[in-house]
């Protein structure tokens, strides 16, 4: 009973509205009283117990304000201004309707005109497109269009929003008034539903509210700001957030601006005044259900190019359905305009006449104005569909769910093309599903392997499998393998000129007597015949247009000399198609036999995405061939990155996506079961010789390739012995990632992550570094052995270079299989294997260089400041070289401090006297846990020690350069043309780290505490720890931690560490705290 009595009369309304104003405009108590009055009014309809009276009181309110509203003016004129009254009633007519739509309309709301009708012939002119859809429009305001739609259209149901609350009251009185009669029966619309129960208005700052719940629709209408406001700190202040208490509290004319003016969101549209719609055609593609459409009404001022390029950078195929001049409404201040006129050299279209066939400028309209005369401009109804629809929505709802929505201010759909887009959407999910980027396998992950040996065997009918694969980053490093695996410096090596470009620099550094022939196959033939080479490498341009004749003829000169390897380089042909001509070199090559001698290799360098991510893999290469290739890419870190190798994938699973059955293979399998395979000549063991290089035979026995006392695969095992960080990457490294493929290629993209890392040096290591002394290269590993050529070039000899016992394994082999001469340094394990100024006296041989970790690795403890000193300032006097491997730097113990003091590490000596004996590298492989994005640099002595070392190495693709530039614009004193928030970005990589540090630390302190209980500690008290790893007094007992405990670690024979294992706790807490309880259960029963 309390509630009925709560309901306010008509009288009480209306004596409401009567009330004497205060003089200020806009500020006025009986607007807030009537407002008051109207919410609980409101507020009756929606309550069953009240529904009724309500109704009938609301109808009632309607048909006085009607009769008050004929004494004023004629209630069929829709254009023009409301007069100052704090609540009227308008009646807005269509021919389509039997009756008109009554509105109750207030200052602080638009009052249907011209916009309103425009944009309801637009909608219009396509009813059907309505039928049974579920719409939202934005910007209702008094609610007139969708209760129009559901009057005239089959729509399903509307949900309008505004973020204008006292519109959104406004809209759902309209709907009770007119989705109800006054007898308290509800009116249906046209699809047979109640209206007061298909259409509901929120208050909402664009499409933030469905959003936020999750609600999708069928179709976006809407009518939304364009002209930037006039006092806009005030304005933001006010209702720039879309704080709904905020706007509680503003007056009449606030409110009614939130319908005329929109503020900017830092985006190129904020010039034209259209930031509000770019952001609202944004969020429409993360709530439109497949097949959504977007209609909008705009103001033409901009100029149909800008508009039209708006909704083309957001993915939009946009088509005008309706257009009409109006005149230039006196409410709206366009001093903005002209502002943005003068500042960005641009102008807006306005007309003197309805007639006009050209344009005015703002400032020109403004002038006119102030004359007292009319001017006018165009009303435009835009309808847009997405371009490339599934593709889109998937990659822009990615980064929603990342929180990355900043990219989408950067995205420009209009150039991307249709795979790239897939493949952004397939990476973005990749990266949503887990936030990593890890190392693939040496030899290519398993995924990529199947795929690729699949498209081989059902597409170009060349039967292999998966294990028979290798995959390389390109065909430069995975014939620099080869030529390390079977060609000896000195012996001779015939390349055609198509490719030299490609190979001259590795038959160079391989030391191998180069002969270049030309492209076509028979002079080759003859100068094979002729210089008698061990390596024929080459592409002869008959496999642009194979023949089974010219194919046999390579086969034929390959099986005359059976003690040269014969590399065909068919990539030039190679297509990711299922065209029936692609490929047939490899067609040709699954027909017949093949000499056992004879190889084609494949680079894959036509992906249209980003040109510059390359992979390679070998066809019919000898099985004794993977172990070698594996040592060579175990010391190379010849791998490909995780985004290669994800692109890939998809570019062969877009056409692998139905499933048929691997004939090809099973003939093969069936064959080679029964002994009659006619596809390989002999056993296929080995080709010449059978063997290969004396150097990989001796490498192969280094302890770091010994055979593991457990299956890798082995269910439940933890591997410890693996020092990759596996950890999510920080959100800027993902965003930068990402934006990578969409930015246009630019030749300086190398010299701008220079100069970050010089920003990223004087910030960890606090030394300036000039950009000309960097040297980047795809991880770390290919600049040691850019280094170790550079440095035996200029000796004239292979350089002499010393390694501490107890460093990480295969750094040994390494510096051999590059061409060092190696000699280890003693070093004690009661100190922790780290070297003395003592121990390197103590060498019979002054060394070229001596190689250091800051951290050790695998001890995981830094050289204190004063010994680091100590011995960069000796070497400097005897002219030894220092090299740094510096790539677990920032993950210090986080008690250091806030970041690794740059007292720890040997780049900080890179600017003074002793630099011009200071190499060092680091990256964000571990740091950042970045590992898969391969990403090094070295910091050199001077610029012409980066030009020889850059000469023996690639940089990184561009796409991984751009996400490399993001993650090191952090440690920018200022931002590149403002384009980023570099404090923000800084405080987003400071917060990362510390979180890592503080994680590793504890994880080390638990474990050494657990092993010090039973003395299996390293026995070391130092507090300069580091990194992902720390040495363990369970040599002897490896082999049992293995297999009855399942925990895998590096053996003391690994690093040169006696009695002592090398434990990597760099793995996922789950895991380490099932190392930590199996190893307590191990200690206890020791």
């Amino acid at each position: 009973m309390s509630k009925l009595l709560s309901v306010p009369s008509r009288q009480e309304i209306l004596a409401a509205c009567s009330q004497v104003p205060n003089a200020e405009f806009g500020k006025l108590d009986r607007a807030d009283i009537v407002q008051t009055k109207l919410n609980v009014l409101l507020a009756a309809l929606e309550d069953e117990a009240t529904e009724k009276q309500a109704i009938r009181i609301l109808h009632d309110l309607a048909d006085d304000l009607a009769k008050q509203s004929s004494a004023l003016s004629h209630p069929s004129e829709i254009d023009g201004e409301l007069e100052q009254q704090q609540l009227v009633l308008k009646s807005v007519g269509l021919p389509s309707l039997p009756d008109p739509i009554r509105l109750l309309l207030t200052p602080a709301v638009f009052s249907p005109e011209l916009w309103g009708r425009t944009f309801a012939e637009g909608l219009l002119k396509s009813k059907e497109q309505f039928q049974g859809k579920r719409i939202v429009e934005v910007g209702t305001g008094s609610g007139w269009i969708s209760l129009l739609l559901l009057f005239v259209t089959n729509v399903k149901e509307v949900l309008g929003l505004d973020l204008n609350p006292v519109a959104v009251t406004m809209a759902k009185l309209n709907t009770w008034l007119n989705g109800t009669t006054a007898d308290g029966n509800y009116v249906l619309s046209m699809a047979g539903e109640p209206i007061v129960k298909v259409f509901q208005a929120e208050v909402s700052d664009l499409l933030s509210m469905p959003l936020a719940s999750g609600q999708h629709f069928d179709h976006v209408i809407g009518c939304i700001p364009q002209v930037l406001h006039p006092n806009p700190v005030k304005g933001e202040m006010n209702f720039g957030t879309g704080d709904s208490e905020n706007q509680e509290a503003l007056s009449e004319k606030d409110l009614y601006d939130l319908s005329n003016y929109c503020f900017e969101q830092g985006i190129l549209e904020d010039r034209f005044g259209l930031p509000l719609i770019a952001r609202a055609l944004e969020q429409a593609q993360l709530c439109l259900n497949p097949g959504g459409r977007v209609t909008l009404v705009l103001g033409g001022r901009p100029g149909r190019q800008a508009i039209e390029s708006m909704f083309d950078r957001r993915g939009y195929e946009s088509k005008l359905v309706w257009m009409r001049r109006i005149q230039q409404a006196d409410d709206t201040d366009l001093a903005s305009l002209v502002d943005l006129e003068a500042e960005h050299g641009i102008r807006f279209h306005f007309f003197m006449s309805r007639d006009s066939e050209l344009s005015v400028s703002a400032a020109t309209a403004v002038k006119l104005l102030a004359a007292g005369r009319q001017v006018f401009h165009d009303l435009l109804v835009y309808q847009a569909d997405t371009r490339f629809e599934p593709e889109v929505f998937a990659f822009v709802r990615n980064l929603n769910h990342m929180k990355l929505e900043s990219l989408r201010k950067e995205l420009d759909f209009s150039r991307l093309g249709h795979e790239k887009i897939s493949f952004l959407s397939r990476l973005s999910r990749s990266l949503l599903d887990v936030k990593t980027i890890p190392y693939p396998h040496e030899r290519g992950d398993l995924s990529i392997r199947a795929i690729i040996a699949r498209y081989l065997n059902g597409f170009c009918y060349y039967p292999i499998t998966a294990s028979e694969l290798f995959i390389a980053p390109s065909r430069s490093e995975l014939v620099d393998m080869i030529l390390r695996m079977v060609a000896s410096s000195g012996e001779r090596i015939l390349l055609s000129s198509s490719v030299a470009s490609v190979y001259e620099r590795v038959a160079l550094d391989n030391g191998l007597d180069l002969t270049v022939g030309n492209d076509d196959l028979s002079e080759l033939n003859e100068l094979d015949d002729l210089v008698a080479p061990k390596v024929v490498l080459i592409s002869p341009r008959q496999l642009l247009n194979p023949s089974p004749i010219n194919f046999k003829a390579i086969c034929q000169q390959a099986r005359l000399h059976p003690d040269r390897w014969y590399l065909i380089d068919d990539s030039e042909s190679f297509l990711i198609s299922s065209q029936l001509g692609s490929n047939m070199t490899l067609r040709f090559a699954g027909q017949e036999p093949l000499p056992e001698n004879l190889i084609l290799l494949y680079g894959l360098i036509k992906n249209t995405i980003s040109r510059d991510l390359e992979l390679s893999f070998l066809i019919n290469a000898p099985a004794a061939w993977m172990e070698g290739l594996e040592i060579g890419s175990e010391l190379s870190y010849s791998r490909i990155a995780y985004p290669t190798q994800l692109l890939y994938e998809w570019l062969f699973d877009d056409l692998m996506t139905f499933p048929f059955p691997d004939q090809v293979l099973e003939r093969k399998l069936n064959a080679n079961l029964h002994g009659d395979s006619a596809h390989s000549e002999g056993s296929h063991s080995g080709g010449p010789n059978n063997t290969v290089t004396p150097l990989i035979a001796q490498l192969a026995k280094d302890p770091c390739f010994a055979a593991k006392p457990i299956d890798v695969e082995t269910p439940g095992l933890i591997r410890l012995d693996y020092g990759e960080f596996e950890s999510p990457v920080p959100d800027i490294l993902v965003k930068g990632l990402l934006k990578g493929f969409l930015d246009e290629e630019t030749t300086i993209l190398p010299q701008i992550v220079s100069e970050r890392v010089s920003a990223y040096m004087k910030w960890t290591r606090k030394v300036v570094i000039p950009g000309k002394r960097v040297v980047l290269a795809q991880g770390v590993f290919p600049l040691f052995g850019a280094m170790i050529k550079a440095l035996s070039k200029r000796l004239g000899r292979p350089c002499l270079v010393a390694v501490p016992d107890g460093s990480y394994g295969p750094l040994y082999p390494m510096l051999s299989y590059y061409g060092a001469r190696l000699v280890e340094v003693k070093t004690a394990p009661e100190r922790a294997f780290l070297i003395s100024p003592k121990d390197i006296a103590a060498l019979p041989e002054k060394p070229d260089l001596l190689w250091l970790t800051q951290p050790n690795n695998p001890s995981g403890i830094f050289l204190d400041p004063e010994r680091l000193r100590t011995i960069v300032e000796n070497c400097h006097k005897q002219g030894i070289y220092v090299f740094s491997d510096e790539i677990f730097f920032l993950l210090s113990d986080h008690r250091l401090g806030k970041w690794t003091p740059a007292s720890l590490s040997a780049g900080s000596f890179a600017s003074g006297p002793s630099g011009s004996h200071i190499f060092m590298v680091d990256g964000i492989a571990k740091s950042f846990a970045a590992g898969g994005m391969r990403c090094g640099f070295m910091v050199t002595p001077d610029e012409d020690w980066a030009q020889e070392i850059a000469a023996h190495v690639e940089p990184p693709p561009a796409a991984i350069l751009r996400a490399w530039d993001a993650l090191y614009s952090a440690f920018l004193e200022k931002a590149p043309h403002q384009m980023m928030d570099v404090s923000q970005a800084f405080s987003e990589v400071e917060t990362y780290l510390t979180n890592q540090r503080k994680t590793l630390s504890n994880r080390r302190e638990e474990l050494l505490a657990l092993l010090k209980s039973k003395g299996l500690d390293d026995g070391y008290d130092t507090p300069y720890r580091g990194g992902l790893f720390l040495l363990a007094k369970l040599d002897s007992e490896q082999e049992r931690l293995a297999n009855q405990y399942k925990l895998l670690t590096n053996p003391a024979a690994w690093g040169r560490t006696p009695d002592m294992v090398r434990m990597c706790f760099c793995i996922d807490e789950a895991a380490f705290r099932e190392t930590i309880e199996r190893l307590s259960k191990f200690v206890n029963e020791a």
